[in-house]
């Protein structure tokens, strides 16, 4: 049984790393080639802050910074959160209503370790769709002239991952706790939407600029690590969040009562009325 849940959640899961991974290697390939045709065309661009703020960074797209900020790096982590939402509400919520996890809680395998286990096939799988991505610009920024490294673009491709684990472990949490898998979906997907709102109000409105220390977004950065480094401080939030979200999917699959019977219509007052009672000693190990 060792790491079985593990392989098994890397295992199914490897169609998509390898879709969102290839869409990541063209994206990186395609936007550092074009470079060099669109450099002399934007010098004389200069967007407003809102535009800016859409595409989802501060630095001018004048720079190559900027454009692959704007291109690739503003864009690209939302593929990688829609990812990860599949995976964190299929992960407990999915599997119940497919009528798969009372089968796999019949296994010698505790909750806590279904979890963790889930937790860290995805975990690895986002970060292999972000090597993919990496080798995009591993095979194209060599031969074209662009004033970023290889190495730059390792490290802001790195700085993906700490705001995607975010928005996982929210999914996961979501699913541990919410009566079916379309509920989880509509709390991440709300979540997600709303700050990233959030966090274009705030860069385009001077009035709103309190609003962006609220949203995962802000400590993401976008693609600032490719001039300024990675901001450890942001990091380590986004990572503790994530921890604190994967201590709450825990807590919470722990004590949810799992239904047997496959798909599930429970309301909202019903799901919390099951999360909420203590299950049976006899209902999976915990």
């Amino acid at each position: 049984m060792a790491l079985r849940v593990f392989r098994r959640s890397l295992r199914d899961q490897r169609w998509q790393i390898v879709g969102f991974g290839g869409a990541l290697f063209l994206m990186a390939m395609t936007s550092v080639a074009l470079w060099p045709s669109a450099r002399d065309a934007l010098q004389n661009i200069k967007l407003p802050d809102a535009v800016q703020a859409f595409l989802g960074t501060k630095l001018s797209i004048a720079t190559a910074a900027g454009y692959l900020s704007a291109r690739y790096f503003g864009w690209v982590e939302i593929l990688l959160i829609v990812y990860v939402i599949i995976q964190g509400t299929g992960a407990i919520a999915g599997e119940e209503s497919a009528g798969t996890m009372d089968l796999l809680l019949a296994q010698p395998v505790s909750r806590t370790r279904v979890v963790i286990e889930k937790a860290a096939a995805t975990a690895l799988g986002a970060a292999l769709a972000i090597a993919f991505g990496w080798l995009g610009f591993a095979a194209t920024v060599p031969f074209v002239s662009i004033d970023i490294s290889v190495v730059d673009c390792a490290v802001a491709s790195a700085n993906m991952l700490p705001v995607t684990l975010f928005f996982y472990t929210l999914a996961l949490a979501s699913g541990a706790a919410a009566p079916n898998r379309g509920s989880a979906v509509a709390v991440v997907v709300g979540v997600a939407t709303a700050t990233y709102f959030m966090s274009v109000l705030a860069a385009g409105v001077d009035a709103l600029e309190w609003l962006r220390y609220g949203t995962p977004f802000y400590y993401y950065g976008s693609g600032t690590p490719l001039v300024e480094g990675i901001n450890w401080g942001h990091v380590a939030l986004l990572l503790g969040l994530a921890a604190a979200l994967l201590g709450l999917a825990v807590a919470s699959f722990r004590r949810r009562d799992i239904t047997t019977s496959g798909a599930s219509d429970v309301d909202l007052f019903g799901g919390l009325q099951r999360l909420l009672t203590r299950r049976p000693a006899n209902a999976g190990a915990s």
